[in-house]
C-alpha cells in the first residue's frame, strides 16, 4: 500500500478548495438593480398630504413614510433576542405622515385609512401599531380617506387629538 506524500495531499486540498471558491463565484448571482420610484405618494395620499399642510403645515412639520422604528422602540430588554424581535415588528412598518413641533419632537403619527385597512392582514398590523404607539405615548390620528378634507375640520380634529394624548 503507497502513501501520498504530505505536500501532494497539501496541494490537492489546495486545488479542490479553489476549485469550490471559482465555481461559488461563478453560480453568485448578480444583485438586483433597482429602479427610482416616480413619486413618493399614492393619489389618495398625495391629495391628503397637500390638505394636511393647508391644515397644520404653520403649527407642525410633516414627515411622510416615516419607519416606524425611527418613532418606536422596545424598551430595553436583559434578552437582546426577546428585543430584536419586537425592534423587527415595527422596522419594516411605516406611518404615512408624523408631525413634529418645531423641536422636531414627535407630535403625533398619522395613518391615513383607505380600503386596504378593511384586510384581514391590515386589521393585524393597525391593531399592533395602535398598541405599540399606545405603550410608547406616542398619538397616533387615524384618519379615513375622502375626496374632499375640510381644512378647518382636519386642523381643528389633529389639534384636538394631540391636545387629548398630552392631557
Amino acid at each position: 500500500m503507497s502513501h501520498l506524500p504530505f505536500d501532494q495531499i497539501l496541494i490537492f486540498v489546495l486545488f479542490i478548495t479553489i476549485l469550490f471558491l471559482i465555481l461559488y463565484f461563478f453560480r453568485r448571482k448578480p444583485p438586483l438593480k433597482y429602479k427610482a420610484v416616480q413619486k413618493i405618494f399614492t393619489p389618495s395620499e398625495r391629495k391628503f398630504f397637500i390638505h394636511l399642510q393647508q391644515a397644520v403645515g404653520n403649527e407642525f412639520y410633516i414627515f411622510a413614510k416615516v419607519r416606524a422604528a425611527d418613532v418606536l422602540l422596545p424598551v430595553s430588554a436583559k434578552d437582546r433576542s426577546r428585543w430584536q424581535s419586537a425592534f423587527n415588528k415595527v422596522a419594516c412598518k411605516h406611518f404615512d405622515y408624523v408631525l413634529c413641533d418645531a423641536k422636531l419632537s414627535i407630535v403625533a403619527a398619522i395613518e391615513l385609512d383607505d380600503a386596504s385597512h378593511n384586510r384581514a392582514d391590515r386589521v393585524e398590523r393597525d391593531a399592533f401599531i395602535e398598541w405599540a404607539c399606545k405603550s410608547a405615548g406616542v398619538p397616533l390620528i387615524r384618519i379615513k380617506t375622502a375626496k374632499n378634507y375640510d381644512i378647518r375640520e382636519l386642523r381643528s380634529f389633529i389639534l384636538r387629538q394631540c391636545k387629548v394624548s398630552k392631557a
